[in-house]
């Protein structure tokens, strides 16, 4: 049987407020069963990216609102997380910069694994993520709503829902542990240290300026990390402009690794308590933790609601293999090829690789009929 997925589609036929996106994502959340996925009275997290320090084009605050106000209507008690991707105190401010906040949502916003990153609780992923550790708030929950800015990413390709819950549903480590039970092990699936080429580095020092934790130093011109604070998230190895630094993990073993992540959040869950909202709005050709925001690489294609994150993700990526590459963004140059979509024309890498490891695991079924609303 196909999953549903709706589609809200950004462009108005007329100046009225209901023509808009932002009203018909209001009145189409005002007619769909959220009560059917969330139990009356309980506390339902909103996991979503806060974002960082320049990446100001994420999901919107207004339309955040709107899934508040929905989950309110149930009735039950939402509030806006992540686990924590920088210090969460720092994270905690660049939520509020972004416009997360209690005043402005209507619902609190805090850090899915407490604010130093270690309250969580572990779980058996898999054959290759084996223990991993998910953030207390999130396992806690009876169901939960994931709003996902759907953009790219250098190693998942598509930064989708699955992604999203995967990597962000996850803790960097867990209380008792260090990061081989934490996300960074779907980067570091094959060794425990980045390697650095010395005869590529001009020292230009991005690797160190974008940590996040700050472990990355040159003593004496030397490339030197503090392997017990690393993260092992790879933003060392993405800026770097001479490829002098190289993190070992194949792609296909990350994108089983981000499969096996989800199907660790998932399984926390009831079937049928978790509801997928994909916003296809000034996509961005990195994750939201890079320190900057580029334009967009394709014109806006809406919103996607489902209820099966294989469809929704499929979905995404079918809408994203017909779209044009925009003027002066990071795609522009990019020559379409048949079946393949922007951000896998972007990254050189199959960004379905992801699903159907996934489908694999049984998150969800890439066979979809899709209602087009508005």
């Amino acid at each position: 049987m196909k999953s549903k997925v709706y589609q809200i589609t950004a462009q108005s036929k007329s100046f009225t407020y209901d023509s808009g996106l932002m009203g018909k994502f209001e009145n189409f959340l005002g007619r769909f069963d959220l009560g059917k996925y969330i139990p009356e009275d309980e506390l339902v997290p909103l996991k979503m990216h806060l974002g960082n320090n320049g990446a100001f084009k994420t999901i919107r605050p207004q339309f955040v609102k709107k899934v508040v106000d929905a989950v309110k209507k149930v009735p039950a008690k939402p509030f806006v997380t992540d686990s924590v991707r920088v210090p969460g105190y720092e994270y905690l401010e660049i939520a509020k910069d972004a416009g997360y906040t209690h005043l402005t949502l209507g619902a609190p916003v805090i850090m899915a694994d407490g604010i130093f990153g270690n309250d969580s609780i572990k779980v058996d992923a898999g054959e290759i993520l084996g223990e991993t550790a998910i953030a207390s708030a999130i396992h806690d929950a009876k169901a939960m709503v994931v709003l996902t800015h759907v953009k790219g990413h250098i190693q998942a390709v598509l930064g989708g829902a699955i992604k999203n819950i995967s990597m962000g549903g996850i803790s960097a480590a867990p209380r008792d542990g260090d990061w081989h039970q934490g996300r960074g092990k779907m980067h570091f699936l094959m060794g425990e240290t980045m390697q650095w080429d010395e005869t590529k580095c001009t020292l230009c020092f991005n690797c160190m300026n974008i940590c996040p934790i700050g472990a990355i130093t040159f003593p004496d011109n030397v490339y030197t990390v503090d392997k017990d604070k690393c993260w092992r998230c790879g933003r060392c190895a993405r800026v770097c402009p001479m490829e002098a630094i190289d993190v070992p993990v194949s792609h296909e073993l990350f994108m089983k690794a981000v499969a096996e992540g989800a199907s660790a959040v998932l399984k926390t869950f009831e079937p049928g308590r978790v509801v997928y909202v994909n916003f296809l709005l000034e996509m961005q050709p990195e994750c939201d933790c890079m320190p900057l925001a580029d334009p967009p690489v394709a014109q806006d294609q809406g919103i996607l609601i489902s209820d099966d994150p294989v469809a929704i993700d499929t979905a995404t990526l079918d809408i994203l293999s017909k779209v044009s590459p925009l003027p002066d963004s990071r795609a522009s140059d990019l020559v379409p090829k048949d079946g393949w979509d922007i951000f896998s024309l972007l990254h050189k890498k199959d960004a379905r690789l992801q699903i159907a490891e996934a489908e694999k695991l049984g998150l969800g079924n890439s066979e979809y009929e899709l209602e087009v609303v508005g």
